[in-house]
């Protein structure tokens, strides 16, 4: 073998190598900004990012709202106002325009079906001339300007730019249909606004879990259901979960059984666990909410003679718990700077 064969095995060998030591260096300054950026390793495992497991992934949702297509005839909720709902930062909004008056029964109809089948939420909005002011449609009312607005970022991430056409082609034929015109925007536009807003989303998609386990004597489902009723929770069907709500309805946190069996009245007597989980889903929670789920843990966790702990079964202690609330409180901070109150309703749309 001849010099110049050993000289390009030795300099294979030291690129080789020097990318070896590189990706090592690099994993372990990521693993140090990690750990200056959340702390202890009680953060890490409590913490859980609403992010999939690979970036660009599907945020999975946390009580899931189904999307839906808003007016006064299909209503949004306990508590929400008829008023607007729409907002440019948020949705992809056609405006529809007649020279004579529509009623709002009229357009449901021709969309509503279409609309009802789209994979996000849909909202129609009517312009009451008297107040100068948009309303979601009220089917007995008409107008000679309405809009329509397909939400651009749920938790499944951004709209593309197939949704976008599919949901312009509906409004258009809806509105010619009824002799109204239908303003299509650019899309690129709003392309711009879902990829960047979604990525904002996915940094502050996190939910706080603990656990309040006693390895040694189960928890009847009986007990679990009298200590989660002292702390203020009541048990939702069909899904099996114990809600504490404020006073305005706002989930503030939920407890469920951390084993694969739903705690439901009829078997409440027969049922038992080593250990139930509390969570809180950050955004969508109302102020105050971190506070409160830390005294429910605390105090059912007494109720029941458990440990609290956290995915590895590590106590979790009062420094972590305030730890993690100094740092949900820069999660706030970082919500309310864009308009999105923690807990208000831009919150519960883009993190359903």
């Amino acid at each position: 073998m001849g010099e110049l064969q050993f000289g390009l095995i030795a300099i294979g060998t030291l690129v080789v190598a020097g990318v070896f030591f590189y990706n090592k260096w690099q994993e372990r300054r990521y693993q140090r900004r990690a750990e200056a950026a959340f702390g202890s390793r009680h953060e890490d495992v409590l913490m859980r990012s609403g992010t999939g497991e690979g970036q660009g992934g599907e945020r999975p949702a946390s009580d899931r709202i189904e999307p839906v297509l808003s007016s006064l005839g299909t209503a949004p909720g306990p508590g929400r106002s008829s008023r607007q709902v729409l907002t440019e930062f948020v949705d992809f909004i056609v405006p529809i325009e007649s020279p004579e008056e529509v009623s709002g029964a009229s357009m449901l109809d021709a969309a509503g079906a279409a609309f009802d089948r789209c994979p996000r939420s849909v909202h129609l909005e009517g312009y009451d001339e008297a107040l100068a002011s948009w309303e979601l449609v009220d089917p007995d009312r008409s107008y000679s300007r309405m809009r329509v607005g397909l939400q651009l970022v749920d938790r499944r991430g951004a709209a593309d730019a197939d949704e976008l056409a599919a949901f312009a082609t509906v409004v258009e034929g809806a509105a010619t249909s009824l002799g109204m015109l239908a303003a299509v925007p650019d899309p690129a536009q709003a392309l711009a606004r879902a990829k960047e807003l979604d990525r904002f989303c996915s940094e502050l998609d996190i939910r706080i879990a603990v656990h309040l386990a006693n390895d040694n004597t189960p928890f009847a489902g009986t007990r679990v259901d009298a200590a989660a009723k002292a702390a203020g929770f009541e048990l939702d069907e069909p899904d099996g979960k114990f809600r504490r709500k404020d006073a305005n309805g706002a989930v503030i946190c939920v407890l469920e059984n951390s084993e694969p069996i739903p705690f439901k009245l009829d078997s409440l007597d027969t049922l038992s666990t080593h250990a139930v989980t509390l969570e809180i889903d950050v955004p969508r929670a109302p102020p105050g909410a971190f506070a409160r789920f830390r005294e429910a843990a605390e105090r059912i966790g007494k109720q029941l003679n458990a440990r609290i702990v956290d995915d590895n079964r590590q106590p979790v202690t009062a420094v972590a718990f305030d730890a993690i609330g100094t740092q949900l409180q820069a999660v706030h901070t970082a919500l309310e700077a864009r308009g999105i109150a923690p807990g208000g309703a831009l919150a519960l749309r883009l993190f359903s």
